[in-house]
């Protein structure tokens, strides 16, 4: 490794580190890991989503938002968001380190790829996805690529907070939403 590292006269000692600690695939606190999710995979997977959905498309799309700025706040993470089509309402494009896009006429998986296309460094990215194609693309690129089940039950529920001084979904009407997203 000593070797390695003489033959990088012009790389810093983080950069070096950083390239050992990605090699052997260990996380560390100053690395930012990034999350890249399939939107609507997540939405018809968990069940309150899906419910919300069918009835009221933004505040499904708001309430998934929501829960990942929750997830990742405070931590050295952050997250987009990949929707097809166009948004259904009024959503956020962007709350504190969540990224919200909306494909048009292009498809959502495009546009993943294109950020995983991309990425300097797709070891950091986290792909969840339940679609097979998207799933070999991130792989093929060294991302880590999490099924949406898996996503929702490790991190979803247990980045849900039992705090009563932190309004859940149910509490928030959507004036309060907008509310929320414009700060």
């Amino acid at each position: 490794m000593y070797k390695k590292m003489k033959k990088m006269k012009n790389a810093n000692i983080f950069t070096i580190f950083n390239d050992i600690l990605c090699n052997f695939n260990i996380y560390c606190n100053f690395i930012m890991r990034h999350y890249v999710l399939d939107g609507h995979n997540i939405l018809f997977k968990d069940t309150e989503f899906k419910t919300t959905l069918s009835t009221d498309p933004a505040r499904a799309l708001n309430m998934l938002i929501v829960r990942c700025q929750r997830i990742i706040s405070g931590k050295k993470k952050k997250c987009s968001i990949f929707f097809d089509g166009a948004p259904p309402g009024n959503i956020a494009s962007s709350i504190q380190n969540v990224q919200v896009t909306f494909s048009y006429n292009r498809s959502a998986d495009a546009l993943i790829k294109s950020l995983i296309a991309r990425s300097k460094n797709p070891r950091n990215l986290i792909v969840v996805s339940d679609d097979a194609e998207i799933q070999r693309y991130a792989r093929a690129h060294s991302c880590e690529v999490l099924p949406v089940r898996r996503f929702l039950k490790e991190t979803l529920q247990s980045g849900e907070s039992n705090d009563p001084e932190k309004p859940t979904t149910d509490d928030l009407s959507i004036e309060e939403w907008l509310r929320l997203f414009k700060k």
